[in-house]
């Protein structure tokens, strides 16, 4: 598939079939999304990769969101401690969030590459998940996604027009 195609294709799932993902997959997966750029390369994401099915389903609860992804056979947790990226000397803003965002997008977007099925979540109860995990208190959890082959067909949603979401040379849009 080309880049373009996986960009395309990529869809949020919430229900999943009973096939699982060969952990060679997994790690092909892991292995692209730890390619990603980082501030100063510091590298500072880590994946908790949750396949023992008591395990899924303790993640799964503490996602806590009815039934959505209950069926997922794996979840990948993402961590990384605010420390573990830069910090703009400027405006004083802390990259961790922007690294970790990089790195989980390559993640998704490598598993859509592979005919894998995922979607970013970021509401949960991130104590819990550290509970669960034994996650160091260093860490944020920011993300998780369930991992697997897609039980349906996700239609595409739709986006924006490229006339309101791009300028050129100065903002044109509404202030």
């Amino acid at each position: 598939m080309d880049f373009y195609e996986v960009i395309k294709k990529r869809r949020s799932a919430r229900s999943f079939s009973d096939k699982i993902p060969p952990l060679e997959v997994v790690e092909k997966i892991i292995g692209t999304a730890r390619l990603a750029p980082t501030w100063a390369n510091m590298q500072g994401v880590e994946y908790i990769i949750i396949r023992e099915p008591g395990m899924v389903n303790q993640i799964w609860q503490a996602i806590g969101q009815g039934n959505k992804f209950s069926s997922a056979p794996i979840f990948i947790v993402g961590i990384i401690s605010e420390r573990g990226s830069g910090k703009n000397a400027k405006s004083g803003l802390q990259y961790f969030m922007v690294d970790f965002g990089i790195c989980f997008d390559h993640l998704i977007l490598a598993a859509t590459a592979e005919g894998l099925a995922t979607c970013w979540i970021g509401f949960f109860d991130e104590k819990k998940i550290k509970e669960i995990l034994e996650i160091p208190n260093k860490f944020r959890v920011i993300g998780i996604t369930p991992l697997g082959y897609a039980k349906k067909e996700y239609e595409p949603t739709p986006r924006k027009n490229l006339e309101k979401i791009m300028h050129y040379e100065r903002y044109k849009g509404n202030k």
